[in-house]
C-alpha cells in the first residue's frame, strides 16, 4: 500500500510539467520509465494506452489515433541526424537534425519492443508484431513483423470494420483487462 502511495505521487512529480499537445479520455501512459521528448508535438485521441518504458521522440510530431495500444518498451522516432547530404559538415554526422511527423492511425496494436522511425504512416487496424522496425508506410489492416518489418497478412477488414461500426469497439472498454487464455490450434 505504502508503495503503491510512492509510486503514484513519483509519477505524479515526473510528469508534472509534461503537456502533450492534445490528449483524448482514458488515455494511460505515465509511468516512471517512460520518456516523452517534445511532449508539446505529441496528441493522442481517445483510448490510447502507452506501455512502460516508452521512448517517444515528438520532435517533429507524432499523431496517435483512437485506440492505439502500445506494449512495453516501444520506442517512435520523429528525427534523425544528417548523415548523408551534399552540404555533410562533420563525421558520422552533423548538427543538423531532419524531422518528420509520425502518424499512426485507430486502433493500431504496436508489440514489445517496436521502434518505429522517422515520417512513417501507419494505417487503421495495423497490427506490428514485437521487435519489429518500422522504416516505411504500413497500409490499413496489415500485420507485420521482422526488421525491417515487412507485411504477413492482412486483418480482416469486413470483421474489423464490423466491429469498429459498434458504439465503444475498444477493448478495454468492452471487455476490460481480464484475459482469457486459450491454446492457439
Amino acid at each position: 500500500m505504502l508503495k503503491t502511495i510512492i509510486l503514484k505521487l513519483l509519477v505524479k512529480y515526473k510528469y508534472r510539467n509534461t503537456k502533450l499537445k492534445n490528449e483524448g479520455q482514458r488515455c494511460q501512459y505515465k509511468f516512471l520509465n517512460s520518456n516523452f521528448s517534445y511532449a508539446n508535438n505529441i496528441s493522442l485521441k481517445e483510448d490510447v494506452h502507452i506501455g512502460k518504458g516508452a521512448d517517444f521522440d515528438g520532435a517533429g510530431g507524432i499523431s496517435i489515433g483512437n485506440g492505439v495500444i502500445f506494449a512495453p518498451d516501444v520506442c517512435i522516432y520523429s528525427r534523425t541526424h544528417n548523415f548523408d547530404s551534399d552540404d555533410l559538415q562533420a563525421l558520422p554526422f552533423d548538427n543538423v537534425v531532419l524531422t518528420s511527423k509520425v502518424i499512426i492511425k485507430d486502433y493500431v496494436w504496436v508489440g514489445r519492443g517496436a521502434i518505429i522511425l522517422p515520417g512513417v504512416i501507419v494505417g487503421k487496424g495495423v497490427i506490428i508484431g514485437a521487435g519489429a522496425i518500422v522504416s516505411k508506410n504500413i497500409p490499413d489492416y496489415a500485420i507485420v513483423v521482422g526488421n525491417p518489418a515487412k507485411v504477413v497478412k492482412y486483418r480482416n477488414k469486413e470483421k474489423f470494420e464490423e466491429l469498429l461500426s459498434l458504439s465503444d469497439p475498444f477493448v478495454y472498454t468492452k471487455l476490460g483487462h481480464q484475459k482469457i487464455l486459450r491454446e492457439k490450434s
